[in-house]
């Protein structure tokens, strides 16, 4: 299934999110800070968005750029509608067409 994700603010007592200026795209970034706000991905979701579980997309645009990868998150908290919640982040998602 296809799936767009962006995040859209920082979960409550988790790291902070990482200045947009600061966070370089493909490396590893400091364990201090998670992604940026704004933080946009698309691909293929693997697996079942559950409660427990990590997120993972085997992605294909990350920011509005053509890059292959993988997306993974921490394990989901919360859904609500069309957000999730992980330790870190609060994303809203979006499912896409073919």
């Amino acid at each position: 299934m296809r799936i767009r994700i962006e995040k859209i603010a920082e979960a409550q007592g988790g790291l902070p999110a990482n200045d947009r200026q600061l966070h370089i795209d493909g490396q590893e970034q400091d364990g201090n800070v998670s992604l940026p706000l704004e933080y946009t991905i698309e691909g293929n979701l693997i697996g079942e968005m559950e409660i427990g579980e990590p997120v993972i997309v085997a992605r294909d645009t990350r920011n509005g750029v053509k890059v292959s990868g993988m997306f993974t998150t921490s394990p989901v908290q919360e859904i609500n509608g069309r957000t999730f919640k992980t330790r870190n982040s609060v994303y809203h998602f979006k499912f896409l067409e073919k």
